[in-house]
């Protein structure tokens, strides 16, 4: 189950086609506000806790807490898990897994339209089906819930759920369901802005993983 920021998701279809329309547009306003909202940063730092669980599984589950630095619009970006680090410079992604003594080297697609950290708050534009819900509350929060459907039947995922803080266009959390019965919800907090980040924190030094063996399979 541990797929750090691979997003499943999906949502039911309105019954008359002028509901749709109407949740439809609403939806997609919102999460263009949600997408120029974070566009605008030149960085975004933010803690995450993930939380996994197996609707068939009886009792299969975990947590999972984390950090996530990005550069908007610069496919530049580093997760960070007790286990696991996926860091990017634009170009090549290193994905360092301490539980199976590997890091390997792949080469960024460009034209790879699935959801990663460089697209994160972009990937709603093509492919999926969105529907606004009824808010809700959390944390004395009001926030906007959106569901967002695949095209592609073929996918895996089944279901995203949205929640975004209505007062400040921050993603309160998202919750991803797939095929096989798996659900996962990753909650933001402590999300910072417009930092400087350190020199190279994008990019990867062996020194730090001494132990781990390097694949390059690009």
């Amino acid at each position: 189950m541990k797929c750090i920021f691979k997003i499943y998701v999906a949502t039911t279809f309105f019954l008359f086609l002028g509901i749709y329309a109407f949740g439809q547009n609403n939806a997609q306003a919102i999460l263009d506000q949600v997408s120029k909202k974070y566009s605008s940063f030149k960085t975004i730092k933010a803690d995450f806790v993930l939380t996994g669980i197996n609707e068939i599984e009886t009792g299969a589950g975990y947590d999972e807490k984390g950090r996530v630095y990005l550069e908007p619009g610069t496919k530049k970006y580093k997760i960070e898990t007790a286990q696991q680090a996926f860091i990017s410079d634009g170009k090549t992604q290193w994905a360092v897994m301490k539980d199976i003594g590997e890091v390997q080297i792949t080469n960024l697609n460009p034209d790879d339209a699935s959801i990663s950290p460089s697209n994160i708050f972009s990937f709603y534009k093509t492919g999926y089906r969105t529907e606004s819900k009824n808010q809700q509350t959390a944390d004395g929060r009001t926030l906007y819930v959106i569901d967002l459907t695949p095209l592609d039947e073929n996918q895996n995922i089944s279901k995203i759920r949205m929640r975004i803080d209505k007062s400040t266009n921050f993603i309160y959390d998202a919750t991803i369901s797939d095929k096989n019965g798996n659900t996962y919800t990753y909650k933001l907090s402590n999300i910072e802005t417009n930092r400087t980040f350190s020199p190279g924190i994008f990019s990867f030094y062996k020194h730090n993983y001494p132990d781990l063996e390097i694949v390059d399979l690009r």
